[in-house]
């Protein structure tokens, strides 16, 4: 443990080290052992603490738009069919700042206008009820698309090319879109995790 050697100018009553440098020793190698289990762990915790960190909950549909809206504010945007969106069912937790796969297209943003969920992937930004184009803000969503739906998905949510806006096609109308009249799909069938 590289103790002090006797006349080393420490030693104990006995001419062994003394009582405080066995102690101090001890002490300060069992504190390195722990810190270097303690950095072991979190380096092994690391990838689910991520996995974790990149999903942001609260993103909910509006029964008269049929929106995804986030609805993590004191208020809830401006929807299409006048007011503020009206949230019900489940409580969608998204992925966002991950890779894009085959399966998971990113460029999926909140707008700061209308509290909606819209694709910014084309040189212009959709239609936003606020008005003028929608106001990207925050993370880079990274949906997943065309899998299965499981026990905590739901399937059906679309893109409308009309406002560029993500909403819910499981219904026999399809809501009110900010640029006139009802949604219109195209792309990919958007399979959305919820809590």
């Amino acid at each position: 443990m590289g103790f002090k050697a006797r006349g080393d100018g420490e030693s104990g009553s006995r001419g062994g080290p003394a009582r405080r440098t066995v102690l101090t020793r001890t002490l300060g190698a069992a504190a390195a052992g722990l810190t270097g289990v303690a950095l072991a762990a979190s380096t092994t915790a690391s990838p689910a603490s991520a996995a974790v960190r990149a999903n942001q909950a609260d993103w909910r549909f509006c029964v008269k738009c049929y929106g995804m809206f986030f609805r993590g504010y004191p208020t809830d945007g401006v929807c299409p069919a006048g007011g503020g969106h009206d949230s019900a069912g489940y409580n969608f937790n998204l992925p966002h700042s991950i890779p894009e796969t085959p399966t998971a297209q990113h460029n999926w943003r909140f707008c700061t206008k209308c509290y909606g969920m819209f694709f910014w992937g084309y040189p212009d930004n959709g239609r936003c009820p606020a008005g003028a184009a929608h106001a990207a803000a925050g993370y880079d969503f990274v949906l997943p698309h065309d899998i299965p739906q499981t026990a905590n998905t739901q399937r059906n949510w679309r893109f409308c090319p009309q406002c560029y806006g993500l909403y819910y096609y499981g219904y026999p109308t399809n809501g009110r879109c900010p640029a006139g009249a009802a949604h219109t799909m195209a792309g990919y069938d958007f399979v959305l995790p919820y809590l």
